[in-house]
């Protein structure tokens, strides 16, 4: 849960952490949830603010949502891939826990997955998928941690 400014940095960090370094011609892309609903302001609120983050740390990551309408979807995630260049694709879950999305939607085989659309559009010369959730990250663990302990401790 984030829900700071200082708890985008961290988990940004953290991510970031975590990742391949990138020749000038990859790029990574996080795949998030996200929700159709308009009744959902902090979602899309959330992907974009790890954007601006990612971009503001110089980092070739691109972020969107797993669902189709919500903002950024695959079509615009695919836009700026395309626009900056990259060539071959790393993809990582933006969720905790990488389930079915992940699995699925992400990185399956179907022609629906990120993963063959990306694959299907032959502008790419490699891309791969990654199956972690972001759970497994002591430093994301950390931010649920604390905000938990907050929690508890405003109930006293």
């Amino acid at each position: 849960m984030i829900v700071n400014e200082q708890d985008y940095k961290l988990v940004a960090t953290a991510l970031m952490a975590q990742l391949p370094q990138c020749e000038a011609n990859e790029g990574i892309v996080f795949m998030g949830h996200g929700t159709p609903r308009d009744n959902n302001k902090a979602h899309g609120y959330t992907y974009l603010k790890m954007q601006s983050i990612f971009d503001e740390l110089g980092a070739p990551i691109v972020v969107g949502t797993v669902e189709d309408e919500d903002q950024p979807n695959f079509d615009a995630v695919l836009e700026q891939i395309e626009k900056r260049g990259y060539q071959k694709v790393h993809m990582y879950p933006l969720m905790v826990v990488a389930g079915d999305h992940a699995n699925n939607d992400m990185a399956g085989d179907d022609e629906d997955s990120w993963k063959s659309m990306f694959v299907a559009s032959e502008a790419f010369e490699s891309v791969d998928a990654q199956i972690a959730g972001l759970g497994r990250i002591a430093d994301v663990q950390a931010v649920y941690v604390a905000h938990t302990a907050d929690a508890i401790a405003s109930m006293e």
